[in-house]
């Protein structure tokens, strides 16, 4: 969703319509963005995580980042994500 929100803007700088049917890379090039939005979100999220990592354990960052608010019965529905569960799915579980 934010990648097409990003596609979009880039069309719109340079003045090309979604029905021209231009291909991304090209409209990449006239554009010259050189950061993808999901892989600079990446990138943030593990300095930050790098920066929580060094820090000491009475900030209230780390103290929110391990807290899990639940307990007892979950509610029905998708389950709400976790900044934990990001980090998992492109790190790997270890």
């Amino acid at each position: 969703m934010l990648a097409h929100c990003q596609r979009a803007m880039e069309r719109s700088m340079i003045g090309i319509k979604k029905e021209y049917k231009i291909q991304n890379t090209v409209i990449r090039s006239k554009t010259k963005v050189t950061d993808d939005v999901l892989t600079r979100i990446d990138s943030l999220k593990w300095r930050w995580t790098g920066h929580m990592l060094r820090g000491t354990q009475e900030k209230w960052s780390n103290i929110i980042t391990d807290w899990y608010p639940r307990e007892g019965r979950r509610n029905r529905g998708r389950q709400s994500k976790r900044w934990e569960d990001e980090l998992k799915l492109t790190a790997g579980p270890k």
